[in-house]
């Protein structure tokens, strides 16, 4: 029996044919986050990204919510706040062996793009804040 080959988003044709794909940072991006305060604890809504989300749907991307939480914490709070997605951790239109939903964009509010030149980049890191201003 042959192993199946998962090909990258980038190296297949039927890739340009994938429902682009939005990784959403529970919190700090989709939800106002001030430290760790239980599983149960959850921080309101931005309604700013609501609001792109729902602008993205219409559009046809699909939407992951990443996050570190298990599900069964914020499903009923996405519906409760009537929040747009399709998939918590999960990206079942592709498959893949790792625990990281392939995406096309993830939206993290702790995230730095790489450049392509990890030496420039080194400066960046070591002086990297969220954009609230936490590390």
């Amino acid at each position: 029996m042959a192993s199946e080959t998962i090909p990258h988003i980038a190296d297949s044709a039927e890739s340009t044919r994938r429902q682009p794909t939005i990784a959403v940072d529970f919190d700090g991006v989709l939800a106002d986050y001030n430290g760790w305060k239980g599983a149960v604890v959850l921080g309101a809504p931005r309604g700013d990204v609501v609001q792109v989300l729902r602008i993205l749907r219409d559009e046809g991307w699909k939407i992951v919510i990443h996050t570190t939480r298990a599900e069964e914490h914020i499903r009923d709070y996405l519906h409760q706040h009537q929040i747009p997605y399709d998939e918590i951790n999960k990206n079942s239109a592709y498959r893949n062996s790792g625990s990281k939903p392939v995406a096309t964009v993830y939206w993290d509010d702790r995230a730095l793009r790489y450049t392509g030149n990890a030496f420039d980049d080194l400066q960046h890191i070591r002086g990297f804040r969220t954009w609230s201003g936490r590390q």
